[in-house]
């Protein structure tokens, strides 16, 4: 990579890397292998060098030579690293890893290789907000480390993780001077989480038990130190705009919008509020989120959120929806300058 590029890499992405030390990354990847293979994992020996490949692109190399036993994998980072070992379980032993299942025939004596990849691209993103609510909801520990195993397999460094945000919710709302009934009317139940982040819904299947925030908050602190430990990038949520009906009575100052129904939803389950993206509460709001997010799990500097997924806006000039975009991110950089 040129200087030019090298110094235009540092001074754009390259903050976006694995925090985690190179130790820490190679022991997490030696896990994976140990979880997947136990009987034959002494045989592979895990390095991280981050110095590797070429400047922000993960790269691995794989070595075993005629007469050796062990399998010697290197790899820019603890992703880069396991991406490595599931490609040569993948073309070299023809053995398969999925989400559901395994054929891991082994063969007795590894064949030799001698390989070096290097990735195309600076980010393999993986999840869909959706997804949080069609399977992640009801997974405990066991379950998600299978998954986040598997992110690494295949050479995922950037993920959504949204576990535990509506704790963090808690907090806020209740700051905010809003009761715990004013809470409870607007969280919906797990399996609709998703819709409830995106403004589709409120309350619907809700509310959700103390117990619910308590276990989500434990969860989530795991899967990040186990995604921050690999070298996976967890991407955080944000505020997308979105309130309680309880706003409308504590705020009756502050311009908002009802959200229009969404799936012939009922008022009972449909429609919270959308404040103005102009408002200084709408970046208030959000800025309270993002400090308290931070304070809870640390940030890697990447996050999300969807103001109007499957929703038409009540004004859908350029000006209006630029207005939602730029103060979306100035509430997370009031917090967090380095955001994405």
């Amino acid at each position: 990579m040129s200087e030019y590029n090298l110094t235009g890499f540092h001074s754009t992405l390259g903050y976006l890397k694995a925090q985690a030390s190179p130790q820490v990354q190679a022991q997490a990847a030696a896990g994976v292998i140990e979880r997947l293979i136990p009987d034959k994992a002494r045989l592979f020996h895990v390095t991280v060098d981050p110095k590797l490949g070429p400047v922000g692109k993960h790269t691995f190399k794989v070595l075993k030579e005629d007469g050796q036993i062990t399998v010697n994998i290197v790899g820019t980072s603890g992703v880069a690293a396991v991406w490595g070992f599931h490609h040569y379980l993948k073309y070299y032993c023809f053995c398969h890893v999925s989400w559901d299942s395994d054929q891991l025939a082994v063969p007795e004596d590894l064949p030799p290789v001698n390989i070096t990849v290097v990735s195309a691209d600076r980010f393999h993103y993986y999840q869909n907000v959706c997804t949080t609510s069609y399977s992640f909801v009801w997974w405990d520990w066991p379950r998600w480390r299978r998954e986040i195993d598997w992110m690494a397999l295949n050479g995922i460094n950037l993920a959504l993780a949204f576990t535990g945000q509506e704790a963090i919710w808690q907090r806020v709302y209740s700051k905010l001077n809003l009761t715990q009934e004013d809470i409870s009317e607007h969280f919906s139940g797990p399996a609709f989480l998703a819709w409830l982040r995106m403004g589709n819904i409120r309350a619907f299947g809700g509310p959700l038990p103390d117990s619910w925030h308590t276990q989500s908050l434990a969860l989530q602190h795991r899967i990040l130190q186990h995604m921050r430990n690999l070298g996976i990038i967890p991407v955080l949520p944000a505020f997308a705009g979105h309130v309680p009906r309880a706003f409308k009575r504590l705020y009756p100052d502050t311009p908002m919008t009802l959200m229009v129904d969404w799936n012939n939803f009922s008022d009972e389950y449909c429609c919270p509020y959308l404040l103005e993206p102009t408002s200084p509460l709408f970046r208030t709001v959000g800025s309270m989120f993002i400090s308290e997010l931070i304070a809870e799990f640390g940030t890697d500097h990447i996050y999300s959120c969807d103001t109007f997924n499957e929703m038409t806006p009540h004004n859908s000039s350029a000006t209006y929806l630029s207005q939602v975009s730029s103060n979306i991110f100035l509430a997370i950089t009031d917090v967090d300058p380095s955001a994405v």
